[in-house]
């Protein structure tokens, strides 16, 4: 019985870390999915979860960032991290009015 009740508060635990999300304001944006946010007086470079847009110096690179500028650049976001990637980035869930910033992009 106890082990059950120790296996139920961890998973209540995961699960809460997992979807817990936090507030930032949009300061920078590099490309059409990454962007810098600024949160506790502290800047963070934010991947965007779930898509990839092209790159600077490729085809439609400018397009994209252009289009990411214009729904968040200094506005305030909710941040939900789903990750670290290899370049120490957080990967994660960025809204803004609700909305996913990947949905509207895509």
């Amino acid at each position: 019985m106890r082990s059950s009740r120790l296996t139920l508060l961890f998973l209540l635990l995961v699960i809460s870390a997992t979807c817990f999300s936090w507030p930032a304001k949009v300061v920078s944006v590099a490309d059409g999915d990454t962007i810098t946010v600024l949160h506790n007086d502290q800047k963070k470079e934010i991947r965007l979860y779930g898509i990839d847009c092209p790159e600077k110096g490729q085809s439609h690179g400018e397009q994209a960032k252009a289009l990411t500028t214009a729904l968040v650049a200094g506005r305030n976001v909710d941040v939900e991290q789903k990750d670290i990637d290899k370049y120490k980035r957080i990967v994660g869930i960025v809204k803004v009015d609700g909305q996913s910033l990947s949905e509207l992009i895509v």
